[in-house]
């Protein structure tokens, strides 16, 4: 190599030792943890606008909605909310301590998300302003009674939304085959009874009677259907307008368990009212599934046709064999 090359090459390399080192010297712009609040001593949570309310609250080990409606928490809304919304980092340094801009901002008490934090005792330990602003890819938060306006490294929006169907867990029931004796179907079409053993599971109706085999499909969904029983869709008001459609209902599943208590399960089909439409071929609506558990009035379950489709078989798929 000559010696021009070998000073053009150390040039480089001084160049590209300048560029790192100047890098490696830049301020790192500082984090702060937002929320004051430590996850040991939160027993209550109230998330909150001008329109909704949503408390969650812990009673015993069980986290428990308790307003607007008591209800089982959905687990897994509670466990991203604690390890995201708890830990959320914010710039140290506000965007702005101006009070007139926290309309702007969306932290002030007319437009914003709030959240408070409370221990068992009912102690505040924190409550904050979230809002995202006039551009929605950012986040802000403000605490109560301070005026700096920080801005959020992730967005948390909404789970701080007081959204109940967010947060009420979908679980009906969760009935394992092992807890099951069995299992009295009625429908307009037929009524049969499937009655399990060890090693076995036996239908029988009015005409007939057989042990379904160990693979049959029919069988399978049933079973599956019981043990993951779950909607997102609920009616808890105004349940009084779907009387009628009970009086004769789809379906009734009558669920005896080895410790004796029973379960049942009534399905009726609410025909709802033909959109108006000027495509002469649309399809007309289809029926709501609606079920009713052990004969309360309220919340009712909004569940799909295949729901219903697993129950209402004739004895002719239970005698299936399906590899």
């Amino acid at each position: 190599m000559k010696k021009s090359q070998w000073w053009i090459l150390a040039v480089v390399v001084v160049l590209i030792g300048i560029y790192f080192l100047a890098r490696s010297r830049q301020p790192i712009e500082k984090e702060i943890r937002f929320f004051r609040a430590d996850s040991a001593s939160v027993a209550e949570i109230k998330l909150f606008t001008q329109d909704d309310t949503l408390v969650v609250k812990k009673i015993g080990n069980a986290w428990k909605m308790t307003y607007p409606l008591t209800w089982d928490v959905n687990q897994q809304q509670l466990t991203s909310f604690f390890q995201k919304v708890l830990p959320a980092k914010t710039s140290a340094t506000p965007m702005s301590e101006d009070p007139k801009l926290q309309s702007m901002y969306k932290v002030d008490s007319l437009s914003s998300n709030q959240v408070s934090f409370l221990d068992k005792n009912g102690k505040i330990l924190d409550h904050v302003y979230i809002g995202n602003g006039t551009n929605t890819a950012f986040i802000y938060g403000r605490r109560q009674g301070e005026n700096q306006i920080y801005q959020f490294k992730e967005d948390i929006i909404n789970l701080v939304t007081p959204d109940v169907m967010q947060w009420r867990s979908p679980n009906i029931i969760n009935l394992k085959q092992s807890q099951i004796k069995s299992i009295e179907v009625r429908y307009p079409q037929n009524t049969y009874t499937l009655t399990f053993s060890a090693d076995s599971t036996k239908y029988s109706d009015a005409r007939e009677s057989f042990i379904i085999p160990a693979s049959n499909r029919a069988q399978y969904k049933i079973i599956n259907a019981l043990e993951n029983l779950m909607t997102w869709q609920f009616i808890d008001t105004g349940t009084e307008k779907y009387a009628n459609d009970f009086k004769h209902p789809a379906c009734t599943i009558r669920v005896n368990l080895n410790n004796g208590q029973t379960v049942t399960l009534t399905l009726a089909e609410h025909k709802q009212a033909a959109k108006q439409t000027a495509d002469k071929n649309s399809f007309p609506e289809q029926p709501l599934i609606l079920l009713k558990l052990n004969d309360q009035s309220a919340p009712l379950y909004q569940m799909t046709a295949d729901f219903l489709n697993r129950f209402t078989r004739d004895a002719a798929h239970f005698k299936t064999e399906y590899e």
